[in-house]
Formats: structure tokens, sequence, C-alpha cells
């Protein structure tokens, strides 16, 4: 999925491609080590990285700029947007949204407060997630402009 397409969009199209090839592993594990952690991520590395990956280039070049991989990454683009996902990382944790890097005591805070409401809902811990967050969680996101009626 894509959360930055202003930096990553060509290595999305790049990945399915690979992946029409069967070879998405390959190139996923090429991509992180040679492109994103040395923030390379140009369309001189997604070709070395392909050429690593042991692609078929004239056919990877066709499906990375074909209509199916787009409408891949259009898919994956609409279901982030769905999850009001932005921002890398995200967590979900029991239905709630957190966007962005946080301080490990403030996940530890956050988790602390969601398992006092679930042991406090006298749920068994085996179904609680099924029961409080989806069975009455909330069916769509909200933002804070448009809040939960009450």
């Amino acid at each position: 999925m894509v959360v930055h397409p202003q930096v990553v969009t060509k290595a999305h199209l790049a990945g399915c491609a690979a992946a029409k090839q069967g070879k998405f592993k390959e190139f996923k594990d090429n991509w992180w080590e040679k492109a994103f952690k040395t923030r390379k991520m140009d369309d001189e590395s997604i070709q070395t990285v392909a050429k690593a990956a042991g692609l078929d280039m004239a056919k990877f070049k066709v499906d990375m700029e074909g209509d199916e991989c787009k409408a891949r990454l259009d898919s994956d683009m609409a279901e982030l947007a769905k999850f009001h996902v932005n921002s890398t990382p995200t967590f979900f944790i029991n239905g709630t949204h957190v966007g962005g890097a946080l301080p490990k005591e403030s996940f530890k805070q956050i988790i602390d407060d969601k398992l006092k409401v679930a042991e406090a809902s006298g749920v068994p811990a085996s179904e609680y997630y099924d029961k409080e967050i989806m069975g009455k969680g909330e069916k769509q996101f909200r933002s804070k402009k448009d809040p939960k009626p009450q």
C-alpha cells in the first residue's frame, strides 16, 4: 500500500509487476536493502533491483506501466483512505487509530488503558476483540470533525 505516493508510487507499481512474474518477494527484499534503506528510490534503483530479482525486464516494464498494476495501486490507495491511514507507522489498538511514531511510554499508556477497559468489561479475553471492538465498534471511520453520534 502507498502511504507516501510522492516517493514510492513507482516502487509499488514495480512490486506489482514483479508479482506478475512470481518474484514479488525477491523484488521486495532487494528493494528494502538496496533502495529503501539507502533512500535511493529512483527509476535507476527500480531497474537495478528488478534485474537483481531476476525479472524479465521487457515484461516488467510493460506490466509496471499497465492498467492492472495501476488499478491495484488505486485500489490500495482507496483502502488506505477508507481507514484514514496517511502516515507510517500507523497502528490500530483495539479500534483506536494511532498515526505516526510515538515514544514507547505513550504506546504503553494506550495499551494499559485499553487493557483496563477490556478487563473491566467482564468479557473473556479470547472473545473481547470480536464482541466488544468488532461487535460494538464503529462500522465506519469518522474524523474529529465528524464525531460519533451520541
